[in-house]
């Protein structure tokens, strides 16, 4: 697998699925956008399948892109021609889908040593690179911790539920996700800025 052809043609594909028409100013969606978000979407899948994920986890994982398109799609229907806002918010959600898709089926499958490697093959500025790496580190961190601290977190509940204890005392458990979500952020910082310090001394980013 090349690194730099698979980052530019997920690149290339979630541009031109973002850019192609949706129908937002009342008029008809074009036969060829359907075709371009079929085509982007497809690949993606393909791309999380490539990656190693099961025909479920597959499902999973697009299933999870929804909310974040739904949230960005719909209020953008609301703002297209009256009489067209239904045929505006399946294209709009059909666009954001395909072009999210490719996207992270394309960051799936090369993972983060690939979208490094991918950046400088495509001759991109080495900061770039170095900035992804150091993100990579952090959203290491942050993941391990989340971990630690949900496996700490269901040890300590018992059999209770999360929700259960919401409804039952809501402001508690909204205080406690409070101090939950700050200590997490607290300890990632902490975690990705010693990483961060490990990777420099190793030679990381020297010219």
């Amino acid at each position: 697998m090349r690194p730099g052809l698979v980052l530019l043609s997920g690149l290339a594909l979630s541009v031109v699925a973002g850019l192609a028409p949706a129908g937002l100013g009342g008029e008809r969606v074009p036969s060829w956008s359907w075709l371009v978000w079929l085509v982007a979407f497809t690949i993606g899948a393909l791309r999380f399948r490539g990656g190693g994920s099961t025909a479920a986890q597959v499902v999973r994982r697009i299933a999870w892109l929804l909310p974040f398109v739904l949230t960005l799609a719909l209020p953008a229907a609301l703002v297209s021609a009256p009489g067209a806002r239904g045929t505006a918010a399946l294209g709009l959600v059909a666009r954001s889908l395909a072009a999210a898709t490719a996207a992270a089926g394309t960051a799936f499958v090369l993972g983060p040593l690939g979208l490094t490697r991918g950046v400088r093959a495509l001759g991109l500025p080495e900061r770039l690179a170095l900035m992804l790496e150091a993100a990579f580190v952090a959203l290491t961190a942050m993941l391990e911790r989340t971990r630690a601290m949900l496996r700490a977190r269901a040890a300590r509940r018992g059999g209770d539920s999360a929700w259960g204890l919401l409804l039952r005392h809501p402001r508690a458990t909204l205080s406690g996700f409070g101090r939950f979500g700050a200590a997490l952020l607290l300890r990632t910082l902490e975690r990705a800025e010693a990483q961060e310090r490990a990777r420099l001394a190793r030679g990381a980013g020297a010219p």
